[in-house]
């Protein structure tokens, strides 16, 4: 079976959708299958991911675009490819590519639909346009999927699909992303490789540091960490065309000497960075957030979570079980929880414990066989 997976991005370049897609179409690989990844060429500059990427690059296509606008654009070259499928996967939201999807007066194969989230940009020219897609093209792009997958029903119920989810049920799947258990596992905390002190601290936080993941809420979290312990400690992972930014504020709230900016590491780096902190911050601010993959590997290591109580979110942590939710943009109750959780080692050690239990549960080997049973029963 030959399975062709479009993402607006892929690794190395910022974004969940892009580290989504390759970990399937690697997952599908190692069963037999040959799946491939379409996205488009790197743009001159580009953001790179908050990790380094290795990976066999032989199965993802680079085309040359069009016309690009952000992780918007027209792709060149893509209908032999989509063609020779026995299954179309669309990663969505794909602004540009989508449009071209649903024009290009050929027949297409069996689609299955992820989709990953609502992309929202306030009061910007990108919102005006994810705002007019959703209005003229959405639905008509969803009703293209034989299977909609999203990672959780909580967020389909409450995302801007939440019309079309209660229409057509059926069409609609549950798979939450997977993740390596094995590689994102409990070891040794290993902080004073960072100049951290063995006792003080220690806050974690993951993602890009780009205009596209403003809704990391990492300036919240900045409001939230001046509140906290001044022995603490804040770790960043990721990089972006706004880390300057990041920096300057740090520095103008006067907790610069307390925030270490790591820029991208490895994933071997990000392991062993999830095993050396106390608590994961992930204080996302809006429904962009869907799901929560670091998340996930923090909990996979062991380590407890204060989130956002977001639709998604909150299927990944688990309120009072393996971290604690706070409603997002709120400064004050994330500094609240995250004293909390770093106050009480009893508590922590608990919430450890039931994080990795819980993490378990999302394994790649699970998530890829759902995949191929789903791929088979989209083409009978």
């Amino acid at each position: 079976m030959r399975v062709i997976h479009i993402a607006c991005v892929a690794p190395p370049e910022i974004g969940g959708i892009g580290q989504v897609a390759l970990r399937e179409v690697t997952g599908l690989r190692a069963h037999g299958v040959d799946a491939r990844l379409i996205a488009p060429e790197l743009p001159a500059g580009h953001h790179a991911s908050t990790v380094l990427a290795d990976y066999d690059r032989s199965f993802v296509h680079r085309l040359p675009t069009a016309w690009r606008f952000g992780n918007a654009s027209l792709l060149e070259g893509w209908r032999e490819l989509v063609s020779s499928a026995d299954v179309l996967h669309l990663h969505y939201p794909y602004y540009g590519f989508t449009e071209q999807l649903l024009f290009a007066g050929m027949d297409l194969p069996p689609i299955v639909i992820t989709y990953h989230m609502d992309a929202t940009a306030k009061k910007t020219v990108r919102g005006w346009i994810f705002a007019l897609h959703r209005f003229f093209f959405q639905n008509a792009i969803l009703r293209l999927g034989k299977r909609i997958i999203v990672s959780s029903f909580d967020y389909a119920r409450n995302a801007s699909v939440a019309r079309f989810f209660r229409k057509d049920p059926d069409r609609f799947q549950e798979l939450p992303f997977g993740i390596d258990t094995v590689k994102f596992s409990p070891g040794l905390d290993e902080r004073e490789r960072l100049m951290i002190g063995e006792s003080d601290p220690t806050i974690l936080f993951v993602g890009g540091l780009d205009e596209a993941h403003a809704f990391k809420g990492l300036s919240v979290l900045f409001k939230a960490f001046i509140m906290i312990d001044s022995a603490a400690h804040l770790v960043i992972v990721g990089d972006g065309d706004k880390r300057a930014d990041f920096e300057a504020e740090a520095r103008e709230l006067g907790i610069a000497s307390r925030v270490h900016f790591m820029g991208r590491v490895r994933v071997d780096e990000l392991v062993s960075l999830y095993r050396s902190a106390d608590v994961f911050a992930f204080p996302s601010t809006s429904q962009a957030e869907a799901f929560g993959l670091v998340a996930l590997e923090a909990q996979a290591c062991g380590l407890p979570v204060v989130a956002s109580d977001l639709p998604g979110v909150r299927t990944v942590v688990r309120q009072d079980e393996t971290g604690l939710l706070v409603p997002p943009n709120d400064s004050e109750l994330l500094a609240d929880a995250l004293t909390d959780v770093l106050s009480h080692p009893q508590k922590r050690m608990q919430f450890s414990i039931e994080a990795r239990k819980h993490a378990l549960q999302y394994g790649y080997e699970a998530h890829t066989s759902e995949l191929m049973e789903m791929y088979r029963q989209v083409c009978e």
